[in-house]
């Protein structure tokens, strides 16, 4: 019964730190169902746990918070504050229950009505029955799957730390035994043998090191009730986000490092984040921004706490030490910005205008980065004054083994993480470049910039008078994303498989290592912070900084390809290789064959609702499709069927030129290849009267004494085709020219003086001499008369 009351607390103390992140999550956004089902369900496994063991305190709390949240899924409570401030307070109390089990083994006495009952306040809606339903057969893969997911034991830390230990030793004989081989000369076959030991050994370490560690999200898991609460206390809207929850931490580094970060996350709402007064005058954003976030960087990982607050003042903190004693005015004078921040670490030490029952920024600070240093990690501060601050966490990620270079600088051998080492270059190679540039060095690898970092200059050791120029080496390093530079060492020994533990805290404490070794010649050995190293030399190692000078070259030649006329290459219907200017294609058109036909012994096309003319002789014999190329000159469109589109090229200097103006233009030779270059002037030419587009505005035609419809039936449609617009007499609309159509005889009795009148009579022939008239079936005249007369749309 021991076993599974331990089994019970220990399931049951993960549960209660997923269900208070979930809660909270679930508040943000109460239409999340699948969060709210994984609540409940959560819960549930706790009451369900807790009737087989007998504890009734537990199953009633439990049973409490399922059936509120029962009602929430079945609409019969809303989901608010007030609801999740209830299942809080139960989850609050079964950590305060589960925590006196495992002291004393067994529930202690109690009521628990006031969380209870709080709970149930304004859930007055009637139950609803359970729904029943038909029971689904289960197939054996879920069954399987179920099994599968369910086979895991728990495993004591100590007897994990002795497994962890085992192996450790096991590593180290290995490595000493392979040492041994290689200066012993022994048989191939032995070599053999021990390489399958050896790749049997690493597997093991890789799954032993796997079993120690856990996603850095149960870190984080209990935040966002920590900032909830806090923010509700103190009246701030605050908006809490995390990431790289996926990446894995040692588990005992994780309860050492818990402490220490809520104690930042709380100092960051009550003294980072000012009041909603303050962020509306500094003209920021009422609801403030907490981020949490993890990455990996070698055998470290680095937690970072960001705000969007207040920052630090360093003179005010060093005014404050002033005041408090800690620092005096001569030693004040002569401290960096980095070193006034760092005062916040000294005992004692607080930026708080009052005591409040939350730490003030900087209260515990001292305990915080002792803590820290205790296992071997440093806190870094990051500070944007008035915009906000980052509290950084470094810490070791495991007593661990990794894959490490081993090099020699100063006399003395140091380990490099394999996995940031990019490349391995003798620094005497003919593909490197070493320069000079301002108070720094530079090398050039096949045309690639990197910053160089020479090891003695950054550990402040002179060269070895035994080292070897020409066995100096360059070792590109990648210390993260878009960074990288090249560290220059003496020699370059082996790769080995290294055991990383903590180094001492003033070690640690340099930002230079991240951990010692002990390789096979049984010599310890630290391992270098790539990322620390590049701190310490404080120079620029972005990718995208280095390659700006690149980057200007390379927009400018493509600038210049773009400003260079292009030209379209495409097979054209004979299945010769023409090409046309890129820049007169509107677009490439795939219709139907259906679409072109033919009319006034010219073939045209309707593409949408618009027709379009195209430079054919007959129409296509298929029924299939075909590609128009759509040529623009910016007022018109004529449509050139063609095959296929081959490439876009950039347009020759050198044109052949046609020898007569027509269809082709020129020739020109494109990959060695003649190319006939199509005339779009000439093309747009041959089309210009059926091409031609409206003008902006159509001149207005009234028809005038159209009693019997002629005008309407008959003229109308040459005057719109002309680009005329036509009203007749009923409309009010302003007209350019008049057109009578009185009987031969009669007068025009529409003219005001104002407006041009055309009279149109019935015979061909004129009266006399003097007659003004036009022949209403004269096209040629009609046209003409009302060019003479208003500019005409087209002729």
């Amino acid at each position: 019964m021991d076993d599974l009351l331990n089994d019970f607390l220990a399931e049951t103390a993960e549960i209660l730190a997923e269900a208070g992140g979930a809660l909270v999550a679930w508040e943000a956004d109460p239409s999340d169902r699948a969060q709210l089902d994984a609540i409940f369900r959560l819960v549930h496994t706790i009451k369900g746990s807790s009737g087989f063991l007998s504890l009734p305190r537990v199953t009633a709390l439990s049973h409490a918070a399922e059936d509120a949240l029962d009602q929430v899924r079945r609409g019969n409570r809303p989901a608010n504050a007030a609801l999740v401030t209830g299942v809080l307070a139960i989850v609050d109390r079964l950590s305060q229950l589960c925590a006196i089990l495992g002291k004393k083994g067994s529930e202690p006495a109690g009521d628990d009505t006031d969380v209870i009952s709080a709970l149930s306040v304004g859930g007055d809606a009637p139950e609803v029955p359970a729904e029943t339903g038909e029971i689904q057969l289960r197939r054996e893969d879920d069954l399987t799957a179920d099994l599968q997911g369910w086979r895991s034991i728990r495993v004591p830390l100590p007897l994990l730390d002795s497994v962890m230990t085992g192996v450790t030793d096991i590593v180290l004989a290995r490595n000493e035994f392979a040492r041994m081989l290689r200066d012993s000369g022994a048989a191939p076959s032995l070599i053999a043998s021990f390489d399958r030991l050896s790749d049997s050994i690493a597997g093991m370490r890789q799954s032993v090191s796997q079993m120690r560690m856990q996603r850095i999200d149960k870190l984080f898991s209990p935040l966002p009730r920590i900032v909830r609460d806090l923010a509700q206390d103190l009246g701030k809207k605050i908006r809490f986000a995390t990431s790289g929850g996926e990446v894995e931490l040692d588990r005992e580094m994780m309860e050492n490092i818990r402490d220490p970060l809520i104690h930042i996350v709380r100092n960051a709402i009550d003294h980072g984040i000012e009041g909603l007064n303050d962020r509306v005058a500094a003209g920021k954003d009422v609801t403030a921004t907490i981020a949490v976030s993890a990455r990996q960087s070698g055998n470290q990982i680095e937690i970072e706490v960001r705000d969007d607050g207040r920052g630090l003042s360093p003179d005010a903190i060093v005014a404050k030490a002033m005041a408090s004693r800690i620092l005096s005015a001569a030693d004040a004078r002569t401290l960096t910005p980095r070193e006034k921040l760092e005062l916040i670490f000294r005992p004692g030490f607080s930026t708080a205008a009052k005591i409040t029952a939350i730490s003030g920024r900087g209260v515990g600070m001292d305990i915080v980065k002792a803590n820290v240093e205790k296992i071997g990690g440093i806190v870094e501060l990051r500070n944007d004054e008035g915009r906000g601050l980052s509290v950084v966490l470094r810490v070791p990620m495991t007593l661990t083994i990794i894959s490490g270079l081993m090099v020699r600088a100063a006399g003395q051998y140091f380990a490099i993480p394999r996995g940031s080492v990019r490349e391995i270059l003798l620094e005497t190679s003919d593909t490197v470049r070493v320069e000079r540039v301002g108070g720094g060095e530079l090398v050039t690898v096949r045309g690639e910039q990197f910053p160089l970092l020479r090891l003695e200059a950054i550990l402040g050791r002179a060269r070895d008078h035994r080292d070897d120029v020409e066995d100096r080496a360059l070792v590109l390093v990648r210390p993260g994303q878009g960074q990288s530079y090249a560290l220059s060492v003496a020699a370059i020994h082996d790769h080995e498989e290294l055991v990383i533990k903590p180094a001492a805290p003033m070690i640690m404490a340099t930002g230079l290592y991240a951990g010692t070794t002990l390789p096979d010649n049984g010599r310890p050995v630290l391992l270098l912070d790539v990322q620390g190293i590049l701190a310490a030399a404080a120079i620029d190692a972005s990718e995208a900084g280095r390659q700006m000078d690149q980057a200007v070259e390379a927009e400018a030649a493509a600038a210049a390809e773009r400003n260079a006329a292009q030209l379209l290459l495409f097979r054209d219907t004979n299945g010769r290789v023409r090409g046309v200017r890129l820049s007169v294609i509107e677009r490439v058109e795939e219709v139907p064959s259906l679409a072109l036909f033919e009319s006034a012994g010219r073939i045209q096309a309707q593409i949408g609702e618009d027709i379009f003319p195209v430079h054919a002789a007959a129409l296509p014999g298929d029924q299939g499709t075909l590609k128009l190329l759509r040529l623009h000159d910016g007022l018109s469109v004529l449509c050139y069927p063609i095959d296929a589109v081959i490439d876009i090229v950039r347009l020759p200097e050198l044109v052949q030129p046609a020898v007569a103006p027509g269809l082709i233009a020129g020739v020109v030779l494109v990959s060695g290849e003649p190319v006939e270059l199509i005339d779009p002037f000439w093309l747009m030419e041959q089309y210009s009267g059926a091409t031609a587009g409206l003008p902006e505005r159509q001149p207005v035609c009234r028809l005038a004494d159209d009693h019997d419809g002629w005008g309407s039936n008959f003229l109308t449609p040459i005057l719109q085709n002309a680009g005329y617009r036509v009203v007749t007499e009923g409309s009010d609309e302003a007209a350019d020219v008049l057109l009578c159509l009185t009987e031969e005889g009669g007068t025009c009795a529409h003219g005001d003086g104002e407006v041009p009148v055309i009279r149109l009579r019935n015979s061909a022939a004129a009266t006399n001499a003097d007659d003004d008239t036009v022949y209403r079936y004269d096209r040629g005249a009609l046209l003409e008369a009302l060019r003479r007369r208003v500019g005409g749309a087209r002729s």
